[in-house]
């Protein structure tokens, strides 16, 4: 197993979702998925360099395609259809890493 963050990073991501959280009970509701972006920024940011080349080539690839300061609101279905396909390129990619589709014994 390959460990891909320090306890630092650990803690600094730890402490960007908390105060996030903090911060989105002040918030337009639209800026949850904003933040909960950042963070997934953040957290490839960290792990980049220690990850298995496939976990890297998601991690700068697909997981990048949503603009960093996109909103819901300023193309709902385009936004929309961006999330989705984030979604499944770390699905596909999960399921690959964890070798998902194989037949069952």
């Amino acid at each position: 197993m390959r460990l891909v963050l320090t306890e630092d990073e650990a803690l600094e991501l730890l402490a960007f979702l908390v105060t996030a959280a903090r911060t989105q009970l002040d918030e337009a509701a639209e800026y949850g998925p904003l933040r909960l972006l950042t963070a997934a920024g953040r957290l490839a940011d960290m792990m980049t360099e220690r990850a298995s080349p496939e976990t890297r080539t998601l991690l700068t690839g697909p997981l990048r395609q949503v603009p960093p300061l996109a909103v819901l609101t300023a193309d709902p279905a385009g936004y929309t259809a961006q999330l989705d396909a984030v979604c499944r390129a770390v699905g596909q990619h999960l399921a690959a890493h964890f070798d998902l589709g194989r037949a069952a014994p």
